[in-house]
């Protein structure tokens, strides 16, 4: 046998396999980014107990570090859409996900303008990243380990047109009074946006993740 013909047979079935490996890996990555296609976000909230009647949003809203940004949620796009969703949606599960670290917290001047304050008390500062599930099949994260003791609940971040973040909180109030606040708002990513109770209430700022 010449030996470009045997090193065309020897060679044959190796390119054969790696042709083959090829194809798998790039079967297997396809199937991951289809299972895992979905825009990811980074989910802060900061929640706090209002101690004054006479407190305002505007109190705590100004971040001369950041340029000015909507503080209160509009309803929808349009000036002329309906009014949000009060009830939450069932979500499907309840899952816990990646923690945010501090270092990419953008809400910290807010939190430490609230801890410096008489009118509010700061009951929790954190975030997560997950996906943006479909509105069917939202996942909620339990917050009860990221506050302080009175508070507990669950968040849940969907998306369909719009992103929605549910919130399903109970505060215990000093005389024995549980308040309740559950809402489903529509938000705009990369705001700040103020959801708010009588009693309490919460900023959250959805940040997609940059791939």
């Amino acid at each position: 046998m010449r030996i470009g013909t045997m090193r065309h047979t020897l060679l044959a079935p190796l390119k054969a396999s790696v042709i083959v490996m090829l194809a798998l890996l790039a079967g297997a990555a396809g199937a991951q980014q289809s299972g895992s296609g979905m825009q990811a976000y980074d989910v802060e909230l900061v929640i706090f107990r209002i101690l004054s009647g006479n407190a305002t949003p505007e109190e705590w809203g100004t971040e001369k570090s950041l340029a000015p940004q909507q503080l209160t949620v509009p309803d929808d796009e349009s000036p002329n859409a309906p009014a949000p969703v009060i009830a939450p949606p069932l979500a499907t599960s309840t899952e816990t996900f990646p923690a945010l670290p501090p270092t990419r917290f953008k809400l910290t001047a807010v939190d430490e303008s609230l801890k410096r304050s008489r009118n509010y008390q700061s009951l929790g500062h954190f975030g997560w990243t997950q996906p943006g599930f479909p509105r069917s099949e939202a996942h909620y994260m339990s917050i009860d380990s990221q506050v302080a003791p009175g508070l507990t609940g669950r968040v849940a971040l969907s998306r369909g047109r719009y992103l929605h973040l549910t919130l399903d909180l109970a505060l215990q109030g000093a005389d024995g009074e549980r308040f309740i606040l559950q809402h489903t708002r529509r938000m705009r990513s990369t705001e700040r946006h103020y959801i708010d109770h009588p009693k309490f209430g919460v900023i959250a700022l959805i940040t997609p993740v940059q791939n």
